[in-house]
């Protein structure tokens, strides 16, 4: 008998027992590959154990089982997403005698539900290998080690490469492996072609050509290695892309900061005249792009895919040379998710008698999605609406107790959400009811129902509450019953244990959940609950895993230009995502090889710690999930006057510390302390005179005073306080004038009296007046002012003074 005639037969029996199980009938596998199956169930089955096993019959052999949510047996492993109603089944290194019948299987306390599955393992030829960079953005512009990998990502394994140099007659094979490592002292100044090949049992394909162009400068080296119209590190972006019918796909085109300002563009096909299917901050049909140039993102989102959709793309740069990269969009058809029903209304709207509103969705599976409601009753579902929002008020109940599902299908199947509980209390000409779905009560308390998580960092959780909750102690605990473990709850606004916090915002109607130092056994489900009356509770599913570091991030610590003045320089290295712990280790690149200088993530340069003109260094930044390479940092020793300056400049990112702004501070410096040092100099002199002027001026003082009692010996003259004096001078040579002329000398006599003169304002103090006698001859009493040696002048005139 044709064995073949069994399939129709197995197929029927591998009906799903009541809808409790479904799935993919057949499956195709690549020997040497891994495969995964997704194996659905209906809700009620959430807590079974699950298990795979070979064969069509009952007596089937397990090969693997649930342990909690994850089991694995050498080859075979399963995980279980509660939350979606799906176990996934995957098969590694797959071999041609895996091929046959095999079934998802829950384990019961009566019949076991279970699902035929038929898998098929073939040989495959290899899918042309594809060249994607490792190393940096634009390292090979910088004269560093550009990395290019080769893969075929199809076709049954153990798969061998082999890279090739291109040349006018034949091929020379120069390496064997899927990576090859470019430098300047590899190329040797020459352009240079190269390419790979891939082979399997099933036969060979080669990859498209890898051009090297080499510039040579003096004592420099640089070159671009070009990869089917991409420039090396100028362009990346995930080469392979999943989209599904009727939704929308967001794809990131990473981009080197020298295109910061450029316009990007995303278009249809594998060449350079692609079509132009969006471009730059516009939308254009289904496509639109989001261009971010602080992170070198630009976001790609094409809405309302269609298979036909389906095909290549190129993320592109309108800039000279024209960077671009390619990518493959496969849109297909999905299955549903389980439908989630949330709540729209305002908390404990149905408390209060109000109208509560709940929605029905399957975050996943192809578009369009039909939802309908149905009530539950002794003799099945009752369709009630088709919609995904169903609204419910005292009016509709009609004081009854109810219980409700949402159903949704596509064209692959349907799923229905789990079950919508109303209790009505009827009071005297009032009317309140609860509605309860999984355990949490309308309102009271949501959150998100599944967070990811990184191993070794930490993760918020919010929790929503309603206002009558603000007073009451707000707990998370691990599990999924009412029973389970408190591990953190709020003591007034705050609480912690171990790793967990809590944080409450009454105000807000918030409170935070805060887990440090995250695990992989930290995978699992939780609760967000409220000690009160009912104990409100909300399920969340969180999932830890590794993740691998991002780009390291470079950044300067010291102030500004403080290498030119000499000083010490640090700069600092950084992944802001990765599992942890992430280790950083600081390379200096040199023409040989590269030297390991520290095992930190900070770099100390100062003026001691140079040998040569020019320096280059690089941060490398790694976890158990791989490596990545920062930018370089270029150091140049300046000549200048200043005995050690070092511009220091990190590629890629426009952060430099520039010498520029430091010599024209030292000059303008100059020109101050100059400024300063002359009106400093001017004021001290003006200080000098000014006291030089009022000694001079104290001297002439003393000197007048000193005469003035030399002439008192003299004269006689009563000086009385607030007096007037007055004097008559009378000149005894009738017709003389009073002038000195050819040296002579007049003296006269001066008579001081008291009296008072007619028309003259009499005041209290007493007026002394005098009159003043000539003579021709000296009168008796006055010694004549005769210096030793002088003859006596002739024409001398005498005065006496009479008072």
């Amino acid at each position: 008998m044709d064995k073949t005639m069994w399939i129709p037969i197995l197929l029927i029996s591998s009906l799903p027992v009541s809808g409790a199980m479904r799935g993919e009938r057949e499956v195709r596998g690549v020997v040497g590959r891994a495969i995964t199956i997704d194996c659905h169930y209906e809700q009620w089955y959430r807590s079974y154990t699950k298990y795979w096993c070979r064969g069509w019959t009952i007596q089937c052999t397990v090969l693997a089982d649930t342990n909690g949510q994850h089991g694995r047996s050498e080859r075979v492993s399963i995980t279980d997403n509660p939350a979606r109603g799906i176990f996934t089944v995957t098969v590694e290194d797959l071999q041609s005698g895996d091929t046959g019948w095999y079934r998802c299987g829950i384990h019961t306390d009566g019949t076991d539900p279970y699902f035929n599955v038929y898998l098929q393992v073939s040989d495959e030829p290899v899918s042309a290998p594809m060249l994607r960079y490792l190393s940096p953005a634009n390292a090979s512009r910088l004269g560093g080690s550009v990395s290019v990998s080769c893969e075929s990502v199809s076709g049954s394994l153990p798969i061998n490469y082999t890279w090739c140099e291109k040349n006018e007659h034949r091929c020379s094979t120069i390496l064997s492996g899927n990576q090859l490592d470019l430098s300047c002292e590899i190329l040797r100044g020459q352009h240079r072609q190269y390419y790979c090949t891939a082979t399997n049992n099933r036969g060979i394909k080669p990859s498209e050509i890898l051009n090297v162009n080499v510039s040579n400068g003096e004592g420099t080296c640089s070159y671009v290695t070009e990869i089917n119209n991409a420039v090396s590190g100028a362009l990346w972006a995930e080469s392979d892309v999943r989209g599904v019918v009727g939704r929308a796909i967001t794809i990131d085109c990473h981009y080197a900061a020298v295109y910061r300002s450029h316009t990007k563009y995303w278009c249809r096909g594998t060449s350079r005249q692609c079509t132009h299917v969006g471009e730059t901050n516009g939308k254009s049909g289904k496509a639109s792009i989001t261009d971010n140039p602080a992170r070198g993102i630009f976001t790609v989102t094409v809405e309302d895919l269609h298979s036909g959709d389906t095909g290549w793309y190129r993320c592109g740069i309108t800039t000279s040379g024209e960077p671009t990269f390619k990518v493959y969009l496969q849109v297909s058809e999905e299955l549903l998710s389980t439908p989630v029903l949330r709540y729209l209304s305002p908390a404990n709207a149905s408390r209060l008698g109000g109208s509560v509103s709940v929605s029905c969705e399957s975050v996943r599976g192809s578009l369009p999605i039909r939802y309908t409601w149905c009530e539950k009753n002794v003799y099945g579902c009752s369709t009630i609406l088709y919609d995904n929002q169903l609204d419910l008020s005292c009016e509709i109940l009609g004081g009854r107790h109810r219980q409700y599902y949402c159903t949704a299908s596509n064209n692959h199947g349907g799923k229905s959400s789990e079950i919508l509980n109303v209790k009505v209390f009827k009071g005297a000409g009032t009317c309140s009811y609860v509605t309860e779905m999984n355990n949490t009560v309308s309102g009271a308390l949501w959150a998100e129902s599944e967070v990811r998580g990184v191993v070794g960092r930490a993760i918020t959780i919010d929790c929503h509450y309603a206002a009558v909750y603000r007073s009451h102690t707000k707990y998370w605990c691990p599990g999924t019953s009412r029973q389970c473990t408190h591990v953190g709850e709020t003591n007034g606004k705050h609480g912690q244990s171990g790793r967990v916090s809590i944080t409450d915002n009454p105000a807000r109607g918030i409170f935070t959940v805060t887990v440090e130092d995250l695990h992989s056994g930290d995978t699992g489900w939780y609760r967000c609950g409220i000690t009160a009356s009912g104990e409100p509770t909300f399920k969340v599913h969180l999932q830890v895993s590794e993740e691998p570091v991002s780009v390291p991030v470079l950044g300067f610590l010291s102030p500004a230009n403080v290498s030119c003045l000499g000083g010490s320089v640090t700069v600092s290295c950084e992944s802001f995502r990765g599992s942890l712990p992430i280790n950083y280790t600081w390379y200096e690149k040199t023409p040989s090889v590269d030297s390991k200088i520290s095992d930190n993530n900070a770099l100390d340069l100062h003026c001691q710690s140079f040998k040569h003109q020019h320096h280059q260094y690089y941060c490398t930044a790694s976890n158990k999930r791989g490596s990545k390479s920062s930018e370089m940092v270029n150091v140049s020793i300046s000549s200048s006057d200043v005995p050690c300056s070092f511009p220091v400049k990190i590629n890629g990112t426009g952060l430099e510390y520039s010498c520029e702004t430091s010599k024209r501070s030292k000059y303008t410096s100059r020109i101050i302390y100059i400024v300063a040092s002359g009106v400093t100099v001017l004021l001290l002199i003006l200080i000098i005179a000014f006291f030089w002027y009022r000694k001079r001026k104290t001297k002439e003082s003393k000197r007048n005073t000193s005469h003035g009692e030399d002439n008192n010996e003299t004269q006689e003259m009563a000086v009385l306080k607030e007096d007037h004096v007055d004097a008559n001078l009378e000149n005894n040579r009738a017709g003389d004038h009073l002038d000195n002329n050819e040296g002579g000398i007049t003296y006269a006599v001066v008579k001081f009296q008291k009296k008072t003169r007619p028309r003259q304002h009499v005041a209290e103090n007493a007026v002394v007046y005098a009159d003043v006698k000539f003579h021709r001859n000296c009168p008796k009493g006055i010694r004549k002012p005769q210096s030793p040696g002088t003859p006596e002048n002739p024409e001398s005139t005498y005065a006496s003074v009479v008072s």
